[in-house]
């Protein structure tokens, strides 16, 4: 089996991970009209607006304790109704698109600044309570559309005034989601670590190389350093809420296991409710620096046992003592990249997903249940609260396997990805009658012959997902995409009697994420789908992809549907609605 990474976002088309340390997803940024014009959410259009507030501000004075706020504003904005203009000018750029006159944007842009400008030097802050205002910081820190805007927002605050600066230091709950991306010895970090006070702490470590090669031997972080940095984190181990560690090898990756079990083994209250611990360089491979034989013999358990809290588990990688540890409630279960011999046996994975009522996802990515010598008739588990399911990086035989284990009846979001290495038609087939209620499908290098069996197969499948409204697509045939213009009518025989989809499969499906494929195949897509009267009224390209796409092509798939880059670590907002319904 080949191990499909799921880590590094800025790499990989699945977004995996959106948890307590990401903030909630914001409108996403379209991508750059076609003629490069300022249209309002392109990077052109953010320039201009950085520039017209430094512009303004150059030519201000300062305000002074004598002088009233209102009076440091400029005169001429009084004359005119700021809201009529700006909603005049708005309406025009959404009217008239690239056709728009420039001077109408340039016009919009200075209206809008200065309405902030305005409501800021005649809005008395200080005035309000503090507890409003640090209400205020929260929103302001926790509301950006990327944690590295999150830690730049949260220095600004204390640049702005002594008074700010006491309030938010005073204040721990700015502080306690702490990401570890400063160089060692982590000065910034550990700073935030102590102004978190007594307040539940969020870390994220991330000790991977992106230099790092394949050869284990040139990444530097070692054991000791491991051991280090956890004994000033574990001083607080009580207070931590969530630990996700991300490394390239096996010595500090083992280490944050021992340390956690050796903390535990001694009484200290663990009370983590997310643990992810990723070792991301080499898969499957056991022998290699730092690798202790006696580890792979006598794996840890996990929290020495203290999992009464734990609802989220991600090991990629890595493994635990599966049958010590107590693994119950769980809502999420996460499991990547392990050899056949360390991941869970059949018998304790069903266990698992018996003392989970709960779990609303469960990802599968080369690491699943062992396999059984012969077959046996098993009763799929009832997932009955599961809403996503991953599934990755499977021979067709263990796919089949795995799935025959559970039934999810009412299952929202569906990822097959690194399944190309056989024709998957009888997954396919296995699939189909399990989870009708996707609304969110996601195909990432997924082998499929369309023989004439095979089509009929899969336009069965769509046909079995009348729901379907989000696809994300990558590196797929085109010919898979092309069944979604047939008309099921003309295989009323061998399709069924289904009449729900009329003559239309997946008739709800308006939302398209593409990455690694030829923008003519989704252009064209889009144009057949349109015809048929259901058109795709989005098109997110995944990032960094969009940014190798030539003018030609954008051009192209604007002009079938509105085009916009995804966000990187969070869902777009159709993603939320679709799942929160």
């Amino acid at each position: 089996m080949s191990c499909h990474k799921l880590v590094n976002d800025d790499n990989l088309p699945v977004r995996m991970d959106p948890g307590p340390m990401n903030p909630p997803a914001q409108p996403p940024a379209p991508i750059s009209a076609p003629f490069g014009l300022l249209l309002p959410g392109t990077p052109q259009y953010a320039m201009l607006q950085v520039q017209v507030q430094r512009e303004m501000l150059a030519v201000c004075p300062e305000p002074t304790h004598e002088t009233k706020s209102i009076l440091s504003i400029p005169t001429h904005a009084a004359p005119i109704d700021l809201a009529q203009e700006i909603s005049i000018g708005e309406a025009l750029m959404k009217n008239l698109g690239p056709r728009v006159d420039p001077s109408v944007i340039q016009r919009t842009v200075r209206l809008k600044f200065l309405k902030v400008w305005i409501f800021w030097r005649s809005f008395r802050l200080h005035d309000l309570p503090q507890e409003i205002i640090n209400n205020i910081f929260r929103l302001v820190v926790w509301s950006t559309g990327h944690p590295i805007e999150g830690v730049r927002q949260r220095l600004w605050l204390t640049w702005v005034c002594r008074s700010w600066r006491a309030l938010a230091i005073g204040d721990a709950t700015l502080w306690n989601a702490i990401w570890f991306r400063d160089p060692p010895p982590y000065e910034r970090s550990l700073e935030w670590f102590r102004r978190a006070g007594s307040a539940r702490i969020d870390i994220r470590l991330n000790e991977r190389d992106p230099q790092w090669g394949q050869n284990e031997d040139q990444h530097k972080f070692t054991a000791e350093q491991m051991s280090d940095l956890l004994d000033k984190l574990f001083v607080k181990l009580p207070q931590i809420r969530m630990l996700v560690v991300i490394v390239d090898n096996w010595p500090p990756a083992i280490t944050v296991l021992r340390k956690l079990q050796a903390a535990g083994n001694s009484g200290i209250p663990i009370n983590i409710e997310r643990i992810e611990i990723h070792r991301v360089g080499k898969p499957y491979v056991w022998l290699g620096p730092g690798f202790e034989s006696d580890g792979h013999r006598d794996p840890p358990i996990l929290n020495g046992g203290q999992t009464r809290l734990l609802n989220h588990l991600c090991l990629a990688g890595v493994h635990i003592d599966w049958n010590d540890t107590p693994l119950q409630n769980l809502t999420v279960l996460d499991l990547r990249c392990m050899p056949m011999e360390a991941v869970p046996t059949l018998a304790r994975f069903r266990e698992i997903l018996l003392e989970c009522p709960m779990l609303n996802r469960l990802a599968l990515d080369g690491s699943g249940p062992q396999p059984i010598g012969k077959p046996v008739d098993h009763v799929p588990i009832d997932l009955v609260h599961l809403k996503a399911l991953i599934l990755g990086s499977f021979s067709l035989p263990y796919a089949c396997f795995v799935v025959s284990q559970f039934n999810a009846p009412h299952l929202l979001d569906l990822t097959l990805m690194a399944l190309n290495n056989d024709d998957y038609i009888p997954l396919i087939r296995l699939l189909t009658p399990k989870f009708k209620a996707v609304r969110l499908l996601t195909l990432y290098s997924v082998q499929v012959e369309i023989t004439p069996q095979g089509r009929i197969e899969v336009m069965r499948w769509f046909q079995s997902m009348p729901d379907l409204a989000y696809a994300r697509i990558a590196q797929l045939r085109p010919s898979i995409l092309k069944l979604l213009c047939e008309d099921p009518a003309r295989y009323r025989g061998v399709l069924g009697t289904d009449t729900r989809s009329g003559h239309i499969l997946c008739p709800k499906l308006k939302t398209l994420e593409i990455q690694a494929l030829p923008y003519q195949v989704i252009v064209d897509f889009c144009r057949r789908r349109r015809i048929m009267g259901v058109p795709i009224t989005k098109i997110y390209l995944n990032s960094p992809w969009s940014s190798s796409l030539d003018r030609n092509a954008v051009r192209a798939l604007h002009s079938v549907a509105p085009v916009y880059v995804a966000p990187v670590g969070t869902n777009t907002m159709e993603e939320n609605e679709l799942l929160d319904r």
